[in-house]
């Protein structure tokens, strides 16, 4: 019903329940935090309370991104989080997020907007981070680092410092950035140099200038 698009289903679509005026408190929680993720980037988004999906093992959120300048069809990609599909098909509780792209219209779009694509660049950094607050900070500065042109690898999860230094040192990267609570308050980060092991504290805004001065970027 939610995905007629009748105009006799019009009404009745309007005056049907929102699903996020009954999310459980998990679920609003989550929601809460990935919203509050998206506004920390500056990320615009609408709720769209009639967005359906194909599938239905999504859990918590699904979304759709849309592309201006490419006509009606102008859904370029959608998914969303399927926490229990692995365990659903026999394997360990997994959690999961995917996304279906439209190749033709991540061209369409390039084509609009004249991009060409560019160089895949290897990670130069990886941020570490310890705790909730520790973790919105390493989100903000994994995209300031990105914008700026220094390659950057965020670690997912809420994993321990060591299993987060294990990928680092898996992934190559030159620097580990490692911010915890202690950081966070005095308003520094540690960089660990994975090439001469030597660990330095640099204050969060003097970070990109510090980092670019030794990578190059």
């Amino acid at each position: 019903m939610l995905d007629c698009k009748a105009a006799q289903c019009q009404p009745i679509i309007e005056a049907a329940p929102r699903i996020g005026d009954f999310l459980c408190a998990e679920c609003a929680d989550h929601f809460a935090t990935l919203r509050g993720d998206l506004d920390l980037l500056g990320r615009p988004y609408t709720l769209n309370h009639r967005l359906v999906r194909g599938l239905d093992y999504y859990t918590k959120t699904v979304f759709e991104v849309w592309a201006a300048g490419i006509g009606a069809q102008a859904a370029v990609c959608g998914g969303g989080r399927y926490d229990g599909l692995a365990e659903l098909l026999g394997g360990p509780p997994t959690p999961g997020v995917g996304v279906a792209v439209g190749l033709e219209r991540i061209i369409m779009v390039m084509k609009a907007q004249g991009i060409e694509v560019p160089p895949l660049p290897a990670p130069a950094v990886f941020l570490a981070h310890l705790g909730p607050q520790a973790r919105r900070e390493a989100v903000r500065l994994a995209d300031a680092l990105r914008r700026a042109g220094v390659a950057t690898w965020l670690a997912f999860g809420q994993r321990g410092l060591k299993s987060q230094m294990r990928e680092a040192d898996k992934r190559a990267v030159r620097f580990v950035v490692i911010l915890g609570d202690d950081e966070l308050a005095r308003g520094v980060v540690v960089v660990r140099d994975m090439t001469t092991a030597v660990q330095t504290e640099v204050g969060q805004g003097e970070l990109l200038a510090w980092l670019q001065a030794r990578i190059g970027a």
